[in-house]
């Protein structure tokens, strides 16, 4: 019985493992093994683990910035005109969720090959188990745009054929996406519990892109309807329950690693607009420098760090080239070949200037080393 049992267990073993490398067969495109596109035993919708695509002889892959604006797709119908496509501003998006295999699947590499290269254009084809073209592009789009747009309007992509739209110039339009000056997040937090975001200054001022801060999310993360009609210039969001500190620190964690709670926890929403340099790093901007973009200065990739606020840092012998008349104060015989350090002792320029060091009877502004001119003057 020992000897049948263990031939029984063998035939099944053996059968398993044909059935494991037998090739998948495929409705209508004959015997296909998914190993020749996916690298993972078990692949899954959301980690399909694609890759490149072997019929292809790639060059090299594109960066973001490389795609095109505006693409068309489809052709003119009775109704419906074709779709003028913003690819550039999707490619950008792309990066906060599944990438552009999100579109076109293993197809990353260049050459990109049109769609119309695997789907067939007509509906009558061969291979009924992959998608023709029109239905291939309206599957990509519909299941995203769903998410904010439940009606799922045709006009929402495509433009109106008829001749009272021509005879008007209308056009389809979708609802714009306005980012939100500030995101008040109420926390669970004893001390603190209301955290202000600065959203408009994270985009624009210190220039973050968006998969910077948002990863794996859903079109309707930023595409909200209610939020979008109503413009609202401040959100207020309530932390998820059982989020663990990790999980709610986690965006912020990268750049603000040395930071104290209190430094974003306040005790209500925080109504001053926009990063104010002097009270968070202790350096205030002059008129000069409050016209430079950030990376001016901090040109370090990666989160903004702290730099020396020594002029020499930034601008190397500059006090060969300098003319104090400049400033507003053209200096007397005695002082101008001094250092700026023996008057300026902080060397940041921001105090008051510092006589007592060689003189103990004169004090500024009372005794000024010079004459007072118009702001620009150049040195005679």
């Amino acid at each position: 019985m020992r000897r049948i049992a263990s031939v029984g267990l063998l035939l099944v073993v053996s059968a398993s493992a044909v059935a494991q490398t037998r090739p998948v067969a495929r409705a209508g495109s004959g015997a296909l093994d998914c190993r020749a596109c996916h690298t993972a035993v078990t692949p899954t919708r959301n980690a399909p683990a694609l890759a490149a695509c072997p019929r292809l002889k790639i060059t090299g892959y594109h960066a973001v910035d490389e795609a095109p604006p505006v693409i068309t797709l489809g052709t003119p119908g009775k109704t419906y005109g074709p779709v003028k496509f913003a690819h550039r501003e999707h490619a950008h998006m792309a990066e906060t969720g599944k990438g552009c295999s999100g579109c076109h699947h293993y197809d990353q590499a260049r050459p990109i090959q049109q769609c119309k290269n695997c789907h067939a254009v007509s509906r009558r084809r061969e291979d009924l188990g992959k998608p023709d073209l029109k239905a291939a592009m309206h599957r990509q789009c519909v299941e995203c745009h769903r998410a904010w747009n439940p009606t799922g309007a045709c006009s929402t992509c495509h433009e109106k054929q008829d001749a009272a739209a021509k005879a008007t110039g209308a056009v389809a339009t979708k609802p714009a996406v306005k980012a939100p000056e500030r995101i008040v997040y109420e926390t669970n937090a004893r001390q603190g519990k209301s955290v202000t975001f600065f959203h408009k200054d994270h985009t624009d001022r210190f220039a973050l892109a968006c998969a910077d801060c948002h990863q794996n999310e859903s079109c309707g993360a930023c595409h909200d309807r209610k939020r979008v009609a109503a413009s609202q210039p401040v959100l207020t969001r309530q932390t998820k329950a059982g989020m663990t500190e990790e999980q709610a620190h986690e965006r912020c964690a990268n750049c603000h690693t040395v930071d104290a709670c209190a430094t974003c926890h306040k005790g209500m929403p925080s109504r001053r607009i926009g990063f104010d340099h002097g009270r968070r790093t202790g350096f205030t901007l002059n008129r000069f420098h409050a016209q430079l973009d950030c990376r001016s200065c901090h040109k370090a990739p990666g989160a903004y760090q702290s730099i020396s606020a020594d002029c020499e840092s930034c601008h190397k012998g500059w006090q060969g080239r300098f003319s104090h008349a400049r400033a507003g104060l053209e200096l007397d015989e005695q002082h101008q070949d001094l250092d700026c350090v023996s008057c300026h002792e902080d060397q940041t320029f921001r105090a008051k200037p510092v006589c007592t060091t060689c003189h103990d009877d004169k004090t500024w502004p009372a005794h000024k080393p010079g004459k007072a001119v118009a702001r620009g003057t150049p040195k005679r």
